[in-house]
């Protein structure tokens, strides 16, 4: 009896002690009713939580669903496998599929590691396993995810990850030495796009960017660099995101649902229906559907390039050109634009930096990005012209975020989410931004004043979720931010914004009658397709400011107290004067 006694003694403690050795290093899940199971696993500084609803042992048959998270700060690889319990099958007559997103994965157990991958900080994905086997037998068996440092990969691979565009969109126009690039996951880095290759897809939100150089050597250099060739943020002055023409119909009331989208709404409205042109298609429709079948698309003024563009009765005026497309900044300019426009990530803003009127935002950035400005220090030449952005230019990417092509058919997202998240604010600068190509996470009716930057622009789906395509290629700075002056006017109309005389009319969009719940100019996402009650619950709210002659501009985005504005989001009462917390950003038109 006595040895008895200590044998329990002695395998007890040895029993613990293999319990807490095995949940250090890999995650059971345990079945849990109407409850989340939340398991977190760490090794050294990197945490990974893992969390279900989910199932005791994994069977034939049955489909498994978990969360894996990265809750640490900084990169972190996850490793998924599953062990036998019982299995009198064979694990070579057992298939897998594996479901990470939008990609699955076929295989036998046999094969080992299910799935080996690299979340950022922040970032999570939703997986499903599903075991079959043709043979009849018993089988259980267990999850394990393991973490580590993050996994390396083939970095050059990457160039050809964004596979073949099959959209039909316009391939991208460059001129002079922009240079276009693609996003290396590997290196978190962007490189030079090998042109001969895919190196856009918009059918998976990968729009194409491009960047251009201010140094003249270093400009040289990666003109002449191979494909792959990394090109550093702080070597470019602007970075852009190519918007192909496009027709569009809203579809119904709200759009249209795809699949996995929530039932159209003002709180969750539904898709554009969108379909790529040449810019010789040129559609009037009403832009709705008749009944429940896509018609009455519409070509939007945007890719227009003209005195007298938005006016359907003299669009094809012979002074007219229509375009392929047209670039637009991908974040909001900042830094003192009076020396330098730059539209990058990570940019300062501060008091002197958006202490600018209307007119001097258009200028520095007419004055600087064409003729021999735009040579010398952007490498821009050739028929083109850089301008302040017109209302109806953001129309284009905000109509086009809003179809199976941008954020809206990206499935990393769902119900609220789809929605493009808000740039968050620092209470050190009057509550307003201070970083461009931030994001202040998921769609939350909560916001936050507490963090610079909560998430960069490329950090997982928390940062590219602040962009038009949820993905690093969108365009950002357009939820939330600073308010952004626009080129769009009520009744040519000057007020403050500093001007003598306007600019030629192709610069701006004239406003003939004052904005209120209808109205507007098709495509500029205002009132004339009815997009101003698009997600409306999170809206700082529309109000009956209306354009006036003493209040004849428009802005963009912003904050207003302790409120954002979304990307449909706009605000009328504005004279164009100096304010100090108003940016803009350029756009690229090329023939």
């Amino acid at each position: 009896m006595k040895d008895n006694n200590m044998k329990k003694f002695i395998i007890v403690p040895l029993l613990l002690l293999v319990v807490l050795v095995i949940g250090t290093t890999y995650a059971l899940f345990t079945k849990t009713v109407n409850t989340e199971k939340v398991i977190s696993i760490r090794t050294g500084t990197r945490y990974i939580g893992i969390y279900g609803p989910d199932k005791e042992n994994l069977g034939l048959n049955v489909t498994y669903t978990f969360t894996i998270e990265n809750r640490g700060t900084e990169e972190a690889s996850y490793q998924v496998t599953i062990e036998d319990i019982i299995n009198t099958v064979g694990r070579e007559n057992i298939n897998f599929t594996y479901t990470n997103g939008t990609t699955t994965k076929t295989g036998k157990l046999s094969d080992g590691i299910i799935e080996e991958e690299n979340l950022a900080p922040g970032e999570k994905v939703t997986v499903t396993i599903r075991l079959t086997s043709d043979l009849s037998g018993d089988y259980k068996g267990k999850i394990k995810v393991t973490t580590g440092e993050p996994v390396k990969k083939n970095c050059i691979a990457d160039l050809d990850s964004v596979g073949e565009d099959t959209s039909g969109a316009n391939p991208p126009e460059l001129v002079g030495d922009m240079i276009p690039v693609v996003y290396n996951e590997c290196t978190k880095s962007w490189v030079k796009a090998d042109t001969t290759k895919s190196w856009y897809n918009y059918d998976n939100q990968v729009w194409a960017n491009a960047v251009t150089i201010k140094d003249q050597a270093k400009r040289a250099r990666y003109v002449s660099a191979t494909a792959g060739t990394e090109i550093p943020i702080d070597d470019m002055n602007t970075m852009m995101v190519w918007i192909p023409r496009y027709s569009y119909t809203l579809g119904n009331t709200y759009g249209y649902q795809i699949e996995g989208a929530s039932e159209p709404s003002e709180e969750t409205p539904g898709a554009f229906d969108i379909k790529f042109v040449n810019k010789n298609t040129i559609e009037t429709g009403i832009g709705q559907y008749t009944g429940s079948n896509p018609a009455e698309y519409f070509t939007p003024s945007s890719f227009c390039w003209g005195d007298t563009c938005d006016d359907e009765t003299t669009r094809n005026n012979s002074g007219n050109i229509e375009l392929s497309g047209i670039w637009v900044a991908k974040f909001e300019i900042a830094g003192n634009i009076t020396d330098a426009v730059q539209a990058l990530p990570s940019l300062i803003r501060n008091t002197t930096t958006e202490s600018f009127n209307l007119s001097t935002l258009f200028n520095s950035i007419k004055d600087q990005l064409n003729d021999n400005n735009g040579s010398n220090n952007y490498g821009l030449r050739g028929n083109y012209d850089a301008h302040m952005i017109k209302n109806t230019e953001w129309g284009a990417f905000t109509y086009l975020s809003q179809s199976k092509y941008g954020k809206y058919g990206n499935k990393n997202y769902t119900g609220i989410n789809k929605e493009v998240y808000k740039n968050n604010y620092a209470p050190n600068n009057n509550s307003y931004p201070t970083l461009t190509g931030c994001s202040e996470g998921n769609m939350s009716p909560s916001y936050s004043n507490t963090d610079i930057c909560k998430y960069r622009y490329d950090s997982g789906l928390e940062g590219t979720g602040a962009s038009t395509t949820g993905t690093v290629y969108g365009i950002y700075d357009t939820s939330g931010g600073s308010r952004e002056y626009v080129m769009a006017n009520f009744h040519n109309n000057i007020s403050q914004a500093g001007f003598t005389s306007l600019p030629a009319q192709r610069y701006y969009n004239e406003y003939k009658v004052a904005l209120s719940s209808s109205g507007g100019i098709k495509g500029d996402a205002t009132n004339a397709d009815g997009t101003f009650v698009f997600y409306k619950s999170r809206r700082y709210g529309f109000g009956n400011s209306l354009m006036s002659r003493t209040r004849p501009w428009l802005t963009r985005g912003g904050y207003t107290g302790n409120k954002y504005r979304g990307i449909y989001d706009y605000d009328v009462s504005w004279d164009g004067y100096t304010w100090n917390n108003c940016s803009t950003r350029f756009s690229v038109t090329i023939w």
